[in-house]
């Protein structure tokens, strides 16, 4: 399925997408249940929460939908009680606004060291960036007065479902909920000079996601997807998950060594080559720049980069 966050009427709502359309999950219980629909269906943290049932849930009310729209009758009849929208006619935001954690993941790439001529680490190195950081698909990037170093880096991220500690790898697919598109934005010469690279990393903004949450059963491999990153037309990264050095089993097994694994956690699995800093000359984001990155069966996010206003 591919799961979404919306705004529709400034209210902020859950959805899936059906054909062109999008399932407006609350609405959708309501009409065929005939119940209220319960909290579950209003936010991705807490859908992610109740689990597998709730899940199962979904794909009963998305099969409904499928149904009813086989005919224009159909259509008509759900459009009119609000329980399918258009894309067009409302917001599409980060798939997980408020998520408790997201790890990513430096050097993650074969072909990422191999353009700094660095040597392939050991072991996953980790960082963050804060919620703050979050913004959606045709969200604007806004490139801070205090660098002149702002880059892209496209990556899939894993969204976590369900909690887990010291998870082996053999479980750990087990935990996935499924997969979206993030922009790990950087400031070049804040992350360099700092030598760490939190403050570089988690300006507001600087982490797009989305546009949608797609769950896992809708992608065979996730090790083997093509992933394109274009600046106003341009490709500057052109690479497949393949080349990933530490896959995602391993990733949640290792994080989880660390730390207790929530649902609706995002682990970003780090970018590819093609990067900006490392290009000769280097090529940074300037105002106007769109930025398309594109994974094979997660869709397109496309974000403006703006400078910030004094």
């Amino acid at each position: 399925m591919y799961l979404s966050t919306f705004e529709l009427e400034n209210k902020i709502l859950l959805g899936c997408r059906v054909g062109d359309g999008l399932l407006q999950l609350d609405a959708a219980y309501k009409h065929w249940v005939e119940e209220a629909s319960p909290a579950w269906l209003q936010d991705m943290l807490l859908l992610l929460g109740e689990g597998e049932t709730a899940m199962e849930k979904v794909k009963w009310l998305k099969a409904k939908a499928q149904d009813a729209l086989f005919t224009l009758e159909g259509e008509r009849k759900l459009a009119s009680k609000g329980v399918i929208h258009r894309l067009s006619e409302v917001r599409i935001m980060a798939p997980i606004l408020h998520p408790e954690k997201i790890i990513c993941l430096g050097l993650n790439y074969k072909d990422h060291c191999l353009e700094q001529n660095v040597p392939m680490p050991k072991n996953p190195i980790l960082f963050s960036k804060f919620s703050t950081a979050i913004i959606g698909s045709e969200d604007k990037i806004v490139r801070p007065r205090m660098t002149k170093q702002l880059d892209f880096e496209g990556e899939l991220a894993f969204v976590v479902g369900k909690r887990g500690k010291d998870i082996p790898v053999m479980e750990a697919m087990d935990y996935v909920a499924g997969y979206t598109i993030l922009n790990d934005v950087s400031a070049r010469d804040i992350q360099f000079s700092d030598r760490q690279w939190l403050r570089g990393k988690t300006f507001n903004t600087f982490a797009p996601m989305g546009p949608f949450l797609v769950t896992k059963d809708e992608v065979e491999e996730p090790h083997n997807l093509d992933i394109k990153v274009k600046v106003d037309g341009r490709m500057m990264q052109n690479s497949n998950t393949e080349n990933m050095i530490f896959g995602i089993p391993y990733l949640v097994s290792f994080i989880s060594q660390v730390l207790t694994l929530s649902p609706g956690d995002i682990v970003a699995t780090g970018t590819p080559a093609g990067v900006g800093v490392f290009r000769k000359p280097p090529v940074f984001l300037r105002d106007g720049d769109e930025v398309i990155i594109e994974i094979e069966k997660l869709g397109e996010l496309r974000n403006t980069v703006v400078d910030e206003k004094r």
